[in-house]
């Protein structure tokens, strides 16, 4: 690392959601009472995976964006925008969204022909992909070169650790939300699936297959069919590409009282997780999940799949919320039972 001190901080992303934007703020802030400029690097300002409204209001920090209304710029254009960019703002450090990508490796490069400090942030895991022991040499190689990370959690922080950076060098954590926003709450019956006064269960995923929803609607199918004396709903806030299954799923088995919610923007979701009896997370592999997070900050139960990083760190059982095995179908449903008998108890 430099000797002399960092007067300007540049943080990049691929792109600046919401979650972003709320972790820029509070950094922003922090940094400027030590007298330290953040700037935000933003890489496109289209994506082909979240449906975040652009955020256009403006903000307490700088923020740049390197490619405007574009998604998917060449590899080499990529390369030499970020660096481009980088050598206007002149940042005594940069941290830097993952390892492995185009715009990663652009900022990271140019930290080291510049001598300035680079900071990876990161959620990876040790389970979050095949791996094999020639790419993790590479990667452990890459991975040495920065200087300090900012991770996720504990899988994270075993996972760099066994690549090779010093356990010193890493600070948790990473995957945060505006706990405050999340716990304002207040309910919105003109929202879809908050109409009726029955408590429900809710979940909030991308509808791809490792989020494992359809695993969640088969378990609350099950659940169903014990007869409750008084059945929870089911509310599914997302989209994606098993959408159509996942409503041909509902309909085929007959199963009751599922309301397919879609995609939700941020200022919406807090209302959500306040009408919500609890929160469930059935991905198969997740390397956080945020949306725990956010149902923690709102006061809601939560029943998290082992799998997910978040579950490790966030999940105390039976005291901040329960975990269970994704690939379970009947243990989901007899916790979805046993939550939805004692909702006092699962609120405290």
């Amino acid at each position: 690392m430099r000797e002399r001190p960092v007067r300007r901080i540049c943080v990049q992303w691929p792109r600046l959601g919401p979650y972003h934007l709320a972790r820029l703020r509070a950094a922003h802030a922090a940094f400027a009472a030590q007298g330290v400029e953040l700037v935000a690097l933003e890489t496109f300002g289209l994506d082909a995976t979240y449906a975040w409204r652009e955020e256009t209001a403006a903000e307490p920090f700088h923020r740049e964006q390197v490619f405007p209304g574009q998604a998917a710029p060449t590899p080499a254009e990529i390369h030499a925008g970020v660096t481009q960019a980088l050598d206007r703002l002149q940042p005594g450090a940069v941290a830097i969204n993952s390892y492995a990508q185009t715009d990663a490796l652009a900022a990271l490069a140019w930290c080291r022909r510049h001598r300035r400090v680079a900071v990876c942030m990161t959620d990876s895991t040790a389970d979050d992909a095949p791996r094999s022991a020639l790419r993790e040499a590479a990667k452990g190689a890459l991975v040495r070169q920065f200087d300090a990370a900012v991770v996720a959690g504990t899988r994270t922080t075993a996972y760099l650790t066994r690549l090779g950076l010093a356990p010193a060098r890493l600070f948790a954590p990473y995957d945060v939300v505006d706990n405050a926003a999340f716990a304002s709450g207040g309910r919105r019956p003109d929202l879809p699936g908050l109409g009726g006064e029955r408590p429900f269960f809710l979940a909030s995923n991308r509808f791809v297959a490792r989020k494992n929803v359809a695993a969640l609607v088969r378990a609350f199918a099950a659940y169903r069919q014990t007869g409750p004396a008084h059945p929870w709903g089911l509310v599914l806030l997302g989209d994606g590409p098993e959408r159509a299954h996942l409503e041909a799923l509902v309909r085929d088995a007959a199963v009751p009282d599922v309301a397919f919610a879609g995609f939700q923007q941020i200022d919406v979701l807090p209302a959500y997780y306040a009408a919500a009896g609890a929160f469930v997370h059935p991905a198969l592999m997740d390397q956080w999940g945020l949306v725990v997070n956010e149902a923690l900050a709102a006061g809601c139960p939560v029943v998290v799949s082992d799998r997910a990083g978040a579950a490790e760190d966030l999940v105390v059982e039976g005291v901040t919320g329960f975990r269970f095995d994704p690939s379970d179908t009947d243990a989901l449903a007899r916790r979805l039972a046993s939550v939805a008998a004692m909702p006092a108890a699962a609120r405290r």
